[in-house]
């Protein structure tokens, strides 16, 4: 069957060509034109040098009734012959210039001039006269061949514009036939590829009748089928190796500089005693350098927080203190708070989680991180926390805005006779309803392009269910977005 369709092949193959013997007879004329227009050159070269063996003449001829000089009337007489035999030679070329019998007058007038020359009692005024005459003529000859030449010229640029006007319309047409046979399809196929973009798969339908058409299209329809059964998987895969090139990456070019810094501002430290300088003065330095060893440190610790998200390391899980892990995620987040009363949180200090304290610590940077770009400087965070059983989850809240499509819940708590319940809340502008539920999918939606990985809340979904609890978010319609995590202490009644 496939074999009657059309081709978009052999469509192009005739375009082609049509536009190959279009530029074929477009070279053609414009050889045939550029001959013409060498012929009429060399015509005109003809011509020239028939006028320049004219003036020659006259020079020698006036030059012997100055000086009578033989030398002068010889090369007179000879330049005379050669005129004669020039207009024997380009008697077709003159012809094509020459009014009426003047060519036969020229040639008259040529033999009379020799023979002048050739009486030993010659007539100075005759031969002044007929000299006079040759010349006037051929001057005359000259000049309807420059003008021949011009109008021969404009003819052949006016031709060629106009051909190369035929050929490119000719060219339009052609590329408009291979859009309707190529691009047309093409578009269509990339309109139906953006919900692709997007996370909704649905079946490409036919745009064309074209064979290479309706085998992408199906092969894209299998592919298809393919994708939605490995989209997640592939996804993890990837985005989780592009992470760990780039946090490799990171702490190569970062952490030989601080280590540097690290050193100096110690070595500095140590050598500031023998310094003369006040001691207000010292005490300042001292101050300053133990800063930027304290503020280096810090930075190495970043670093070392970003290459465990993509080391992902043996989970180390003790029991550790809530109000811990905050206060450090915290503290690594101070550059970043645009005021001290930023975050708040409600922990009793009795909490303990049976987590990575590491671990934990990225979920709560994350969280904060997220809330604080998607609010900017004036937002609110309030972080609270309680105990709970493995039956509170979800809670209430939670449960209704999942029946009302505002909230998203990722894992299943796993089984402990303890757990902690844990929200974090902002005041900014909330999640829109129709993309909560991609909000921890790879790349979500809760960036602009250009800022962060867009994997943030990815990763926090991961080190929740890692940790054997379970994480939601909801967003009211009056804004804000709450992150509520159920995490087991790992202790038993």
């Amino acid at each position: 069957m496939k074999r009657d369709m059309a081709s978009i092949r052999s469509k192009i193959i005739l375009i082609y060509l049509a536009l190959a013997l279009g530029v074929g007879a477009f070279v053609l004329f414009a050889s045939f034109s550029l001959r013409f227009l060498e012929q009429r050159v060399n015509e005109g070269v003809a011509i020239a040098a028939f006028q320049e063996s004219a003036q020659e003449m006259r020079r020698h001829e006036k030059n012997f009734f100055l000086y009578r000089a033989t030398a002068d009337l010889d090369a007179a007489r000879d330049l005379a012959t050669e005129l004669e035999r020039q207009l024997d030679k380009d008697h077709s070329i003159l012809a094509e210039l020459a009014q009426g019998d003047e060519l036969p007058a020229l040639g008259r007038a040529l033999a009379s001039y020799r023979r002048q020359l050739n009486d030993p009692g010659m007539d100075d005024d005759a031969v002044r006269a007929i000299g006079h005459a040759i010349l006037t003529r051929s001057e005359s000859l000259a000049e309807r061949e420059r003008a021949s030449l011009g109008g021969s010229v404009r003819q052949s640029r006016h031709a060629l514009l106009w051909s190369v006007g035929v050929l490119v319309l000719l060219a339009l047409a052609g590329g408009q036939v291979l859009y309707r046979v190529v691009g047309r399809p093409l578009r269509q196929l990339e309109e139906q590829l953006e919900p692709l973009a997007q996370g909704r798969f649905r079946a490409f339908t036919m745009v064309s009748k074209d064979r290479e058409i309706v085998s992408f299209t199906q092969a894209l329809n299998r592919m298809l089928e393919e994708l939605e059964l490995r989209r997640r998987q592939v996804l993890q895969s990837e985005k989780l190796a592009s992470l760990g090139t780039l946090a490799s990456g990171v702490a190569h070019e970062l952490n030989n500089p601080l280590g540097n810094i690290s050193g100096a501002a110690q070595i500095a430290l140590e050598e500031i005693e023998a310094l003369p300088l006040p001691q207000t003065a010292r005490e300042d330095l001292r101050a300053w350098l133990q800063q930027i060893d304290d503020e280096t440190e810090r930075a190495r610790q970043i670093v070392r927080i970003l290459l465990d998200y993509s080391r992902r390391p043996g989970q180390d899980n003790r029991p550790t203190p809530l109000r811990e892990v905050l206060e450090k995620s915290l503290l690594l987040l101070r550059p970043c708070l645009p005021a001290d009363d930023t975050v708040s949180f409600d922990v009793p200090a009795e909490l303990k989680l049976c987590v990575d304290p590491q671990r934990m610590q990225q979920v709560f940077i994350n969280l904060i991180q997220n809330a604080l770009a998607a609010g900017g400087e004036g937002v609110h965070i309030r972080i609270e926390a309680a105990a709970a059983a493995p039956r509170d989850w979800p809670p209430a809240a939670v449960a209704n805005a999942l029946a009302a499509g505002t909230a998203q819940v990722l894992g299943t708590p796993a089984e402990a006779a303890r757990a902690v319940l844990i929200r974090v809340r902002d005041d900014g502008p909330g999640i829109p309803a129709g993309r909560i539920g991609q909000v921890f999918d790879p790349y979500g939606p809760t960036r602009a392009p250009g800022e962060g990985t867009g994997l943030g809340l990815y990763i926090v979904g991961e080190i929740v269910q890692e940790q054997g609890g379970a994480i939601a978010v909801t967003s009211p319609p009056g804004g804000g977005a709450c992150f509520t995590l159920w995490l087991p202490c790992g202790a038993t009644p």
